[in-house]
């Protein structure tokens, strides 16, 4: 008797390969939007703390240049935020993408899976029709040799 064979067995290989490509990439890109999301959170810390130190400043009386640099840093660090921003947004995106590709793989190995199942459905029905065919053949050669 044969042996099971799946027809798209390659195929199905193939889209697990892609499969493990796409989680790759996904796992990439969150801890790329991890990076970014810590550096923005010491920016953050850092814009709350210069604020605070320049509002103590203000209370006590400050000359105009140096608030002037303050609004400077104020302004370059706000940049540096928004740039950072920028890249989870982009980041963001990518991943989406990422998911919806990894989602469609993933729906394409499931139809895989149920075609394999088919087939081995049918191969089970054909083994049995080919024992059940042995087997009278086997009793009728029991019966003619008696």
């Amino acid at each position: 008797m044969r042996q099971f064979i799946f027809t798209l067995q390659a195929l199905y290989d193939m889209q697990e390969k892609i499969e493990k490509q796409y989680k790759m990439q996904l796992a990439v890109i969150e801890s790329e939007i991890a990076k970014h999301t810590r550096e923005m959170d010491a920016l953050n810390s850092s814009f709350d703390k210069v604020q605070s130190e320049y509002c103590g400043v203000l209370t006590g009386g400050v000359a105009a240049v140096r608030i002037h640099n303050y609004g400077h840093f104020f302004e370059k660090l706000r940049t540096v935020m928004l740039l950072h921003q920028g890249n989870i947004n982009k980041l963001e995106n990518e991943k989406e993408k990422c998911l919806e590709k990894l989602v469609q793989v993933r729906k394409e190995k499931m139809v895989l899976e149920k075609l394999r199942e088919e087939q081995y459905a049918e191969y089970l029905n054909e083994r049995k029709k080919q024992q059940a065919k042995l087997m009278d053949d086997f009793v009728s050669y029991k019966a003619n040799v008696s």
